[in-house]
């Protein structure tokens, strides 16, 4: 399988179109006869047209552990994931990315301070809430996913767990969903209006190791909602792969083998430096194309707004 595949985009104009949802409706998948699916969960959307059939195990090597499960923890350890890129590019001041290098090399537990804790708990505590409303909304059905790595056996130390897969191979794509905590007051927060460019490394990669070509993130909130449709960008994730792939074998591995021959100070040694070369660079195609995302619906106490996407050549 190549990744070497252009998709051409055409110019896009919007088109808005406002309801209100008051109750969820659920579509169903009718002809699935072209569809090979990651887990014996139900997929998505209706009615999906026949493909000539393809195996996904082709495609990636994946797991059906249950995110946040024993399991799903273990195959996740020995793997540099989605949700750290964006540390491990050195997007963020201070010194996560050493502690990255550590919590990989040494095995050690992350501590969170109070703060970045009290997020991720609610984060998880709304997911399957935020799901529900996106399947609400967009009418789709969301298949769940456990812990998938790269079929490429030169890149199976990259990991992810995306939130969702939508639809059939090879036209579907992922779900990424984010629950803001806004600083512990997420009641009084609204939807983000346009998408965060620290998690274009997240969404990307997912695209890369699911070998699927977009994505929705989607941004809940108690106030309301917004989707963002994210394309796959292969100029991005070249220049994203060189740089995890020397945070992985330059600093990761090498410190790993010192250590596992008695050699603490020389592991020491391999530590990287919070930001790399490339840094500014990828933090500014990072923001580049997350303002080509296209927000494709806004939901505000129960007003849905949809931006519909059409090119002028269909």
């Amino acid at each position: 399988m190549t990744n070497a595949c252009i998709t051409r985009v055409n110019h896009i104009h919007h088109k808005r179109v406002t309801i209100t949802i008051s109750s969820s409706s659920t579509k169903t998948c009718t002809n699935l006869s072209g569809c090979r699916f990651f887990t014996s969960s139900q997929l998505l959307i209706s009615p999906t047209p026949s493909f000539k059939p393809l195996a996904l195990s082709a495609c990636i090597t994946q797991s059906d552990a249950p995110q946040r499960s024993e399991e799903w923890f273990a195959l996740r350890k020995d793997k540099l994931t989605t949700s750290t890129f964006s540390t491990a590019l050195g997007f963020w001041k201070g010194k996560r990315r050493p502690e990255l290098w550590r919590e990989k090399v040494f095995a050690s537990e992350v501590e969170f301070v109070p703060a970045s804790k009290n997020a991720m708990e609610w984060g998880v505590l709304n997911e399957s809430l935020a799901i529900d409303r996106y399947r609400s909304i967009t009418g789709r059905e969301v298949s769940s996913q456990g812990f998938a790595v790269h079929a490429q056996e030169k890149l199976d130390w990259l990991g992810a767990s995306p939130d969702g897969l939508l639809g059939c191979f090879p036209d579907g794509g992922i779900l990424e969903v984010k629950c803001p905590y806004n600083k512990g007051k997420p009641e009084q927060g609204l939807p983000w209006s346009t998408m965060p460019f620290y998690y274009m490394p997240q969404v990307q990669g997912q695209l890369e190791i699911m070998d699927r070509e977009w994505a929705d993130l989607y941004c809940w909130m108690p106030n309301g909602s917004t989707i963002f449709h994210v394309p796959r960008d292969r100029d991005y994730w070249e220049l994203m792969c060189g740089m995890l792939k020397e945070f992985w074998w330059e600093n990761v591995i090498p410190a790993r083998e010192a250590l596992e021959a008695g050699k603490e100070k020389e592991a020491d040694s391999y530590m990287p430096a919070s930001t790399h070369k490339q840094t500014g660079l990828a933090i500014s195609k990072s923001i580049k194309l997350a303002a080509q995302c296209k927000l494709q619906c806004r939901e505000i106490a129960g007003l849905v707004e949809f931006f519909r996407l059409h090119s002028p050549s269909l």
